[in-house]
């Protein structure tokens, strides 16, 4: 239940799209009609979820403060990099090195599409994959992250 309506996109999208939508708290993806993101609002949390026989679904809660609306617009610097964001899923691995450097580790990388930055183990850059646009990020509350696109 709770349904605010659904969109058919990756299951890997489904929780940054949560994110974006205002009144988004949480979500679950099935493989109905090619891969559907049913976007749900309402207070919830983890305990909530229970188990289904279908290996395939996916279900989620956006982590308070990372939820869409007022407020928590990405603000895009030279077009293609934004501080306090991130990108769900899709990485293909992770680097330690400084923020500055990150985007450009990720043009060099064959099939680094975009990337995001964090202060985790002193510094690291993931690399991710797929076909995103910079609306597919999603705000967060850790205004030393940094997300771009490639």
């Amino acid at each position: 239940g709770n349904d605010l309506y659904s969109v058919q996109i990756s299951a890997e999208l489904c929780g940054g799209k949560c994110a974006q939508v205002q009144g988004c708290t949480h979500f679950t993806w099935t493989q109905y009609n090619g891969g559907t993101c049913w976007l749900k609002s309402g207070t919830v949390s983890k305990s909530d979820a229970f188990s289904t026989s279908d290996s395939t679904m996916v279900c989620g809660v956006v982590p308070d403060g990372q939820q869409g609306g007022s407020g928590s617009t990405i603000q895009w610097n030279g077009n293609n990099w934004a501080m306090s964001c991130d990108f769900q899923g899709n990485d293909l691995y992770s680097v330690q090195i400084s923020a500055e450097l990150c985007g450009g580790k990720c043009a060099q990388v064959q099939g680094c599409t975009h990337f995001t930055w964090t202060q985790y183990n002193g510094g690291t850059c993931w690399l991710k994959s797929g076909a995103v646009s910079k609306s597919d990020a999603f705000s967060t509350n850790d205004s030393t992250m940094v997300c771009g696109v490639v």
